[in-house]
């Protein structure tokens, strides 16, 4: 019995070892682990592509613009317009903008994200803390999940598909 035991803690510390290992890196954090409300964390994404907060990219238009989402365990769900290059952020005079989440034949759940510190009525952050969005959006490559942005950015309405990043630049 004590040797079943033990092989499960040591089974499970493996487990808890390799999944908190990897996927720690921030440009802003010196490269130091992030913790708590801080880590944005995923283990689907494509270490490939990142924006400039390290979370996932997706493009907005024919690349006129990308967005970058990043997402943590308390819920914090972040959305920053970037760049043609998804370099910059790119200030837009919107005061929120909205995701559609729709799962399987359900009808559609919106969400919306304020903008962050608006300064001269723009933003280029936009955030919720919302648990269930926040568990969504990890699941973006799973079938029947289909999740929409709704963004105006500099008077152009983009309605969007969420999904990863494709291809490099």
């Amino acid at each position: 019995m004590k040797k079943d035991l033990r092989a499960l803690i040591l089974g499970f510390a493996a487990f808890l070892a390799f999944c908190f290992a990897g996927c720690t890196k921030s440009a802003n954090d010196g490269g130091m682990a992030k913790t708590g409300e801080t880590a944005a964390h995923d283990h689907d994404h494509d270490h490939a592509h990142h924006g400039p907060h390290h979370g996932h990219l997706m493009e907005l238009g024919e690349e006129e613009y990308h967005v970058e989402w990043t997402h943590d365990e308390t819920g914090k769900v972040t959305f920053y317009i970037l760049d043609s290059e998804a370099k910059k952020e790119v200030p837009i005079a919107a005061d929120k903008i909205v995701i559609d989440v729709k799962i399987g034949d359900n009808e559609p759940q919106t969400y919306d994200l304020p903008a962050v510190n608006p300064t001269d009525g723009k933003s280029a952050t936009f955030e919720i803390k919302d648990k269930q969005l926040e568990s969504v959006l990890e699941q973006t490559k799973s079938p029947g999940i289909v999740l929409t942005l709704h963004a105006n950015v500099n008077g152009k309405q983009f309605d969007a598909p969420i999904k990863e990043h494709e291809h490099g630049h």
